[in-house]
Order: C-alpha cells, then sequence, then structure tokens
C-alpha cells in the first residue's frame, strides 16, 4: 500500500535551491578551468548557457517556496483565506500577466511578483461576512469591502481587535 508522502515545505525547496546553487558554481569553475587552456578552450561555450538554465531554475524554486509559504499561511487560518487576491486597498482591482499582478486603480502603485489573482489571499482578517442564509467567513478589508457591495441579505461586520 503507497502511504502518501508528506507536503513538501518551504524549507524543503530552498534545500533544492542550495542545490542548485551549488551545481551553478560547479559548472561556472569547470568553465573557467576549461577556458583556462588553449586546447580545451574551444569546449566550454556551452557551460555558460547551462550555468544559466541553473540560475532559472533557481528562480522558479524561490517563486515556488514564496507560493507555498502564502498557501501554508493562509490555511492555518490566521489570514484572509478567500481564494483569489485582491489589492489590500481598492479590492477586486488587480490585472495579472506573465506571473505578476499589479492593481488597475489610477494612481494606485502597488504591485506582485507573482500571480496574486490566483493565489489565496493571505491579507490580515479584519471583517466577518454573513450571507443571508447564516452561512459567514473571515476576511480581509478589501474582500469585506467587495462582498459588502454585492451581497444581498447579509451582514459584513468589523471584527474586535481581540477577534483578528
Amino acid at each position: 500500500m503507497n502511504t502518501p508522502s508528506p507536503e513538501p515545505t518551504p524549507a524543503d525547496i530552498r534545500a533544492l535551491m542550495a542545490d542548485a546553487s551549488t551545481l551553478q558554481q560547479r559548472i561556472r569553475d569547470l568553465e573557467e578551468r576549461l577556458r583556462s587552456s588553449e586546447e580545451t578552450r574551444h569546449t566550454a561555450f556551452r557551460l555558460d548557457d547551462a550555468a544559466g538554465q541553473i540560475a532559472r531554475v533557481h528562480e522558479d524554486l524561490e517563486k515556488t517556496a514564496g507560493e507555498l509559504a502564502r498557501v501554508r499561511a493562509v490555511r492555518d487560518g490566521s489570514v484572509c483565506a478567500v481564494p483569489w487576491g485582491v489589492c489590500p486597498e481598492h479590492g477586486s482591482t488587480l490585472c495579472s500577466s506573465g506571473g505578476k499582478t499589479w492593481c488597475t486603480e489610477p494612481g494606485c502603485s502597488r504591485s506582485w511578483g507573482y500571480d496574486r489573482m490566483n493565489a489565496p489571499c493571505g491579507e490580515p482578517l479584519t471583517h466577518q461576512v454573513t450571507d443571508a442564509a447564516g452561512g459567514s467567513f473571515l476576511a480581509c478589508k478589501a474582500h469585506a469591502m467587495d462582498a459588502s457591495e454585492r451581497l444581498i441579505g447579509g451582514t459584513v461586520t468589523p471584527l474586535d481587535s481581540t477577534e483578528a
């Protein structure tokens, strides 16, 4: 019987980042040694590209570790768990492309180096949102603001500072 492996942690991903950095340095060292000899200089040309590819792997691992850390913070219940991001000041005003997100509100210069639109929110909890049927959830200021504009027959109540 297969036992599911435990979920990786951001630390597991950072360990792979360290391995990638070590490999990149080993490639650079090898390239330098090959370039130091007239006879082998011509064989080193691919190693610069290989080291660059490792740098991109390192960047991708770093982004993945950051995204996983955000998901885990949301999961622990201490931050807004609405499954899409917002601008903390303007609400549902985000645009995303190429793994980057920005607020489209005129004059707002907020931007994020990840796809915030398709990631759990992660902003601090400030309100309780209750729908007309009595179902409720805790939300951040921006999601509460959005809910208050869309909610029919429900309530949006600020949390006491002791509840948040």
